[in-house]
């Protein structure tokens, strides 16, 4: 089965849109993302500059469903490579800077809206990000999985699994991603999915820490995330109180013991302009800013300005780590005033 790689469409994307040749120029942004989104299977080449000759064409690979009618999880939308350009681009230099030793700049990272799966994957497979937790809404569990599934290294367990168990286990890594002869190189460990809907949080918060199918620890733990991603997130009004919501409970704040805030990018089209203003509107009410970073992008993907696509940086402000301190502190001061009036009405009663 043929694959469409990214990266021999994005070579010619990379003069941006001040140099295209018109509207009818068949290379532009537009035309080649619409091709993209009808191919079954997409590729993303994730070789570094550390890779063997031997690792130059190691890919994550996507199986769409372009057919998909009760949601848009079924392809990969422009974001989702945008957003992988842009943290490559930004994080990808940090991998080495450790005494030599390869570290992984983005640590945990959470993925909200995973659709297929493409930007979880790229951050796993190129060592971004130490471990991805891709979420998704029940309806598009499927297709995640199984990208994730055949995207994966996976191991033979030391468990009393039999062998036959193991020899199906491993059938992707011998029969390659989608039956394609790509070779998976996302380490079993590195990679989770979880069902995660932002309208019912807690309760899929809780099932994942009551989720003892994985020797993994609870990976859906919250505020244990050193990254928090997504792209597209932003489309109805009435989802995005409860999208903050979820990322007030997964992102880390700064603590006096230095440990850092959790750095949290979006990426997204304004798909409905109430919905946006909403994001930035009600952030404060979560302890969150929103901050239009877009110049960041484009500054690496010039092509974003053509797509009208825009990358937000929100941050976790510092003094809802105490918030909850003042309000104690505010109630006992309350507390204290009261008494004092209480006991001045008694002294001049004496």
């Amino acid at each position: 089965m043929k694959v469409t790689v990214f990266q021999d469409y994005a070579s010619s994307l990379s003069l941006g849109p001040q140099e295209s040749n018109g509207e009818d120029d068949v290379n532009d942004a537009a035309s080649l993302f619409f091709e993209l989104a009808n191919a079954q299977l997409i590729g993303y080449r994730v070789a570094n500059d550390s890779s063997s000759a031997a690792e130059n064409d190691a890919m994550v690979i996507i199986k769409q469903h372009s057919d998909a009618k009760a949601h848009t999880g079924g392809i990969i939308w422009e974001t989702s490579y945008l957003l992988a350009a842009f943290l490559s681009s930004k994080f990808g230099l940090d991998r080495n800077k450790v005494d030599g030793d390869r570290v992984c700049p983005l640590g945990k990272t959470l993925e909200i809206g995973a659709g297929c799966g493409m930007l979880g994957l790229i951050l796993a497979a190129t060592k971004l990000a130490s471990r991805v937790v891709m979420t998704e809404a029940a309806e598009v569990m499927d297709i995640l999985t199984e990208n994730v599934d055949q995207n994966k290294v996976e191991t033979p367990t030391t468990n009393n699994e039999s062998e036959s168990d193991d020899d199906d286990k491993l059938s992707n890594n011998i029969n390659g991603i989608h039956g394609t002869s790509s070779k998976p190189v996302c380490p079993e460990e590195c990679v989770s999915v979880r069902r995660l809907r932002w309208d019912c949080l807690q309760e899929d918060v809780l099932a994942a820490a009551a989720d003892n199918s994985s020797a993994q620890e609870n990976d859906l733990k919250p505020n244990s995330f050193d990254t928090i991603v997504g792209t597209d997130v932003v489309f109805s009004p009435s989802l995005v109180c409860p999208l903050l919501e979820t990322i007030k409970l997964m992102a880390r704040k700064k603590d006096v013991e230095s440990t850092k805030a959790t750095r949290i990018y979006l990426c997204l089209q304004i798909r409905c302009a109430d919905s946006h203003s909403l994001l930035f509107s009600e952030a404060h009410k979560y302890g969150l800013e929103v901050v239009d970073v877009t110049g960041e992008l484009t500054s690496c993907c010039p092509w974003a300005v053509e797509l009208e696509c825009l990358l937000l940086k929100i941050n976790v402000k510092e003094e809802m780590a105490t918030h909850g301190k003042k309000r104690k502190k505010c109630s006992k001061e309350k507390k204290s005033k009261k008494k004092d009036k209480k006991s001045r009405k008694r002294r001049k009663k004496e």
